[in-house]
């Protein structure tokens, strides 16, 4: 098919096939295809629910394309992310990210501004001084030195900076919600494994099926409550995606309380950030504090550092109450305080 008829089809709301899919692709990085095309198509994918096809397509065209950035000590790190959508909360994982480093856990966080909550990953991780983007040597540094670093978005596959310019002035938030969604499938590094949020059972299905066809290490988590993260207060899913099938997960098994979502609920950035702290000094509410265990955990048992997901979370729920946690933050705040005094003093 021509770049003309794949557009097409993808509009009328056909699926082209995964050679042709892959090619336009290819078409529109090199921006040979028209603007308004772009967006056509951008709008149609992100208001039809998402297909494996489709999204395979695209992730496919990216590694095919784009070689990841390799870090020496990203080898054994753990990427973590979610793909945004259902219930707002408070910011889980990038919290979790913290722990999971204090107990031993390499951890290189991806993220974003607020998808489906009014506060993202970028927003609380600026908050804190840790939002620059950092030079690749330092971010390996940062690695090395503290377990903990933060995947900027400018080393995502150049396509995705070129969709969201030729969206323009539409917000990408809006008519990108087809790439926005698969981003967790496109790591921009080499990393151990991920574990990726999904907010609805049909995405934890379709993530777990894309990153088996696609060669990736990643593990799936899912609330049954409709959340993009492992909750303490509901049943979970989790699985790998070689995995034949996936297990649920009931955190009242290993003690952790049940309640209503809006014990986790996000606020403004003023609000998340006190709470993250809180949490970080196990001064929190225990549903946060089980919560953040629970994703925490998730992340030590994609390293291999714990043997189960009950594990990884009782070793969290340890930092938590150590100490161990909040002092990784403070940690990671010093070194980017350091890089960006050294950045300030060469320009």
């Amino acid at each position: 098919m021509t770049p003309e008829a794949v557009a097409a089809a993808l509009i009328a709301g056909k699926t082209p096939d995964m050679t042709d899919m892959v090619a336009y692709w290819l078409a529109t990085d090199a921006a040979a295809r028209p603007k308004a095309e772009t967006v056509a198509v951008l709008a149609a994918l992100s208001a039809a629910p998402a297909q494996d096809s489709r999204v395979e397509a695209f992730v496919r065209y990216v590694d095919e394309s784009y070689e990841q950035t390799r870090l020496s000590q990203a080898a054994d790190a753990v990427n973590i992310v979610g793909t945004g959508g259902g219930a707002s909360t408070f910011n889980i994982s990038t919290t979790a990210s913290f722990v999971a480093a204090a107990a031993g856990a390499r951890v290189l966080k991806s993220g974003s501004s607020a998808y489906s909550g009014a506060v993202g990953s970028a927003d609380i991780l600026s908050a804190l001084g840790l939002g620059r983007a950092m030079p690749m040597p330092v971010l390996d540094a940062m690695l090395s030195e503290t377990g903990i670093a933060f995947a900027p978005a400018s080393a995502y596959a150049p396509i995705c900076r070129r969709l969201a310019i030729a969206a323009q002035p539409l917000p990408f938030k809006v008519i990108g919600r087809f790439v926005n969604g698969l981003g967790p499938l496109i790591c921009p590094f080499e990393v151990k494994a991920s574990v990726v949020g999904t907010a609805t059972s049909e995405t934890f299905g379709l993530i777990r099926r894309v990153a088996a066809r696609t060669g990736r290490r990643l593990l799936a988590v899912h609330s049954e409550l409709g959340v993009d993260e492992l909750l303490s207060i509901g049943r979970n899913r989790l699985g790998w995606a070689d995995a034949p099938e996936a297990e649920g997960f009931d955190p009242a098994s290993i003690g952790f309380a049940p309640g209503p979502l809006v014990l986790l609920q996000g606020g403004t950035l003023e609000q998340n950030l006190i709470l993250l702290q809180d949490v970080l000094r196990g001064t929190a509410p225990r549903a946060a504090l089980e919560t953040v265990a629970l994703n925490a955990g998730s992340v030590l048992y994609a390293a291999g550092l714990a043997s189960d997901l009950a594990a990884g979370a009782g070793q969290a729920l340890e930092c938590l109450h150590s100490g161990a946690a909040l002092a990784k933050l403070r940690e990671a705040q010093r070194f980017a305080q350091s890089v960006r005094r050294s950045l300030e003093a060469a320009e």
